[in-house]
This record gives C-alpha cells, sequence and structure tokens, in this order.
C-alpha cells in the first residue's frame, strides 16, 4: 500500500528513519488514520482513550481492506456511550457499522 505525503523538498526522496512509528510504511500510514481518527472524535466531542497501539492492533493486518465500499472495514464503537478505546471497539463492514451509530 503506498500513501502520498511526508516527502522532503528534493522531488521523490523520504526519509523513513525520521518517521514517528520508524521506517515502517504501515505504520506510517496507520498513524495518519489514527490522528485522524483521534481529531474526528475531538471535533464530535466524543471520549477517546485508544493509543497508537490500540488502534494498529485493530488495522496492522487489515489495510488493504479499509475503504469506502459497503464491504471495505470501519472501527466502530459497541457501546456509544463510552470512549473510544480497544475494548468497545470492533472493525465490522461500512455497511453494517453506519446503521449502529458512531463510526471512525
Amino acid at each position: 500500500m503506498s500513501f502520498r505525503g511526508y516527502v522532503s523538498s528534493q522531488k521523490g526522496q523520504t526519509y523513513p528513519n525520521r518517521w514517528k512509528q520508524g521506517p515502517d510504511n504501515e505504520k506510517r500510514i496507520i498513524n495518519r488514520w489514527f490522528l485522524m481518527a483521534r481529531a474526528q472524535a475531538k471535533y464530535r466531542d466524543e471520549p477517546w482513550s485508544m493509543t497508537f497501539e490500540d488502534y494498529y492492533y485493530f488495522w496492522h493486518n487489515n489495510t488493504d481492506k479499509r475503504g469506502k465500499g459497503a464491504k471495505n472495514l470501519t472501527l466502530r464503537r459497541i457501546d456509544t456511550t463510552q470512549s473510544w478505546s480497544r475494548h468497545n471497539c470492533e472493525l465490522v463492514p461500512r455497511a453494517e457499522g453506519e446503521r449502529y451509530g458512531s463510526v471512525a
């Protein structure tokens, strides 16, 4: 999986040793998703207690299954009254997740 961005001003050069999560490109991509999901939860005024490691636990083998199609996976809270946490979230197909409440 490729992801545009985080390149130097020198065209086409990347510096994986400077990435926050190390030189693993998959972790870099998931870290961006994590930051965007956390910002969206803050915008919606939803409690967030998930760390990057918790978020990575859900997505590390499923990066290719994420998307906007009905069969693609999304992360949702099991109980929408509780915070976003490892024990209160699950990966579900997008068509199912959007019917029942909060989706990141």
